[in-house]
C-alpha cells in the first residue's frame, strides 16, 4: 500500500493565518460600527433596546429601538431626530404616546437616536466643547450605518426642528450617505429667519461671550426644552445667523451649495402658527434649496385643510396631530 507524506507547512504559513485572522476580525468589527453595548429599557411604557455606539471620533451616542410587535414586510426602517434643546422623549412620551409608539404599531421598524451630549448620550468632561458640525459630520453618519448594518435595508429619516437642518447639512457635504435612504420628510426646519436680535452685532457677540462663562445654553430654564445645549454648539449657530453670517463647515464649504445635490425625495412641513425661532418662510428658502426633483413643502394650517394651524411643537405633539399629521408621515413613509 502506497503511503502518502503530507508535508508540514512552513512557519510563515501560520503567521499568515495569524494575520489573516487578526485582519477578518478587526474588519468584522469595524462592520459593527463601534458597537459599545446594549440594554433593554422603557421609553414610557414601550420596551426599548437602547445600543451605545462610537463615532468616527470616539464620541459615545444612544440609539434606541423599538421592535414593532407585527413587524411588515416592505416597510423601511424609520430614525427620528430630535432637534435642539431635546432627546428621545420628544418622540414618545412617558406615558408611552408619539409618533415613535404610533409607527411602531403601524408595523415600522422604529429607531431614536440621541445626539452627543442628549438624553442617554453622556455628556462628558468636553459637554461644553460640543459643536453642531461634529453633530452633522460625525454623529448622524454613524447612526445610520450602525442602522443599515443592523437591517440592511435603506432608511427613512424623519427629523424636527434642527435635526433637519442637521441632516440635511450633512447630506450637502456627503457626510451621509443618499444611496442608503429612501426619503427625508423633515419639520419646522430651517436656518436663515426668526431670532431677529442675533442680525444685531453687539447682541450677537454679548450672547457669545455668556455662552462661553456658562459653558451651555440652559434651555430648561426658558421653557425651551428639556436638554441644555453645549456653549460651542449654539455659539457655531450664532455664527451662521448672526448678521453677515454664513451657514458653512470648518472647512469653509457652504452648506446651501452642497443641498443642490441631494437627490433622494424630501418631504418639508412648516408650522402655520407664528413660530418665531423656526418661521415658515425660513423653511421655504431651505426647501428651495434642495436639489431633487422628488420634494415638496406643506404649511400644516387651515388653510391647506388642517384641523388647525400647527405650531412649532405641535406638529408632532399635540392631540390634533395624533388624528391627521401621524397618518399622514406612515402614509408617507410607505409611498416616497
Amino acid at each position: 500500500m502506497c503511503q502518502v507524506m503530507i508535508d508540514r507547512p512552513p512557519a510563515f504559513f501560520y503567521s499568515f493565518l495569524g494575520w489573516r485572522t487578526a485582519f477578518n476580525k478587526g474588519f468584522f468589527m469595524q462592520q459593527e460600527n463601534n458597537h459599545i453595548r446594549s440594554e433593554r429599557r422603557t421609553l414610557g411604557d414601550i420596551p426599548v433596546n437602547v445600543h451605545w455606539i462610537l463615532t468616527k471620533d470616539r464620541a459615545e451616542i444612544a440609539v434606541s429601538h423599538i421592535m414593532p410587535a407585527n413587524h411588515r414586510k416592505g416597510l423601511p426602517p424609520v430614525i427620528l431626530l430630535h432637534g435642539t434643546y431635546s432627546r428621545r422623549n420628544f418622540w414618545i412620551s412617558p406615558k408611552g404616546v408619539g409618533l415613535g409608539s404610533y409607527l411602531a404599531n403601524q408595523g415600522f421598524d422604529v429607531w431614536i437616536p440621541e445626539l452627543r451630549g442628549h438624553g442617554l448620550s453622556p455628556k462628558g468632561k468636553d459637554f461644553s466643547s460640543i459643536t453642531a458640525e461634529q453633530q452633522i459630520r460625525f454623529d448622524i453618519p454613524a447612526i445610520q450605518n450602525f442602522i443599515r448594518d443592523r437591517t440592511q435595508i435603506p432608511v427613512t429619516w424623519i427629523c424636527h426642528s434642527f435635526g433637519g437642518v442637521y441632516a440635511l447639512a450633512s447630506l450637502s457635504c456627503n457626510w451621509l450617505d443618499q444611496r442608503s435612504i429612501r426619503g427625508m420628510i423633515t419639520f419646522g426646519s430651517q436656518i436663515s429667519k426668526g431670532e431677529g436680535f442675533l442680525k444685531i452685532p453687539p447682541l450677537a457677540w454679548l450672547c457669545q461671550v455668556i455662552l462661553r462663562l456658562l459653558g451651555h445654553f440652559p434651555a430648561p430654564k426658558f421653557g425651551m426644552g428639556p436638554e441644555i445645549e453645549a456653549a460651542d454648539t449654539m455659539i457655531e449657530v450664532i455664527e451662521w445667523k448672526k448678521f453677515r453670517g454664513k451657514w458653512r463647515n470648518s472647512e469653509g464649504t457652504s452648506y446651501w451649495d452642497g443641498l443642490k445635490q441631494i437627490q433622494i425625495p424630501v418631504c418639508c412641513f412648516a408650522a402655520a402658527a407664528a413660530d418665531k425661532n423656526d418661521p415658515p418662510s425660513g423653511c421655504e428658502i431651505l426647501y428651495n434649496h434642495i436639489g431633487s426633483k422628488q420634494k415638496t413643502y406643506t404649511l400644516l394650517g387651515k388653510k391647506n385643510g388642517f384641523l388647525q394651524d400647527y405650531d412649532h411643537i405641535g406638529m408632532i405633539v399635540s392631540k390634533e396631530s395624533q388624528s391627521e399629521i401621524w397618518p399622514l408621515i406612515a402614509k408617507l413613509v410607505k409611498t416616497i
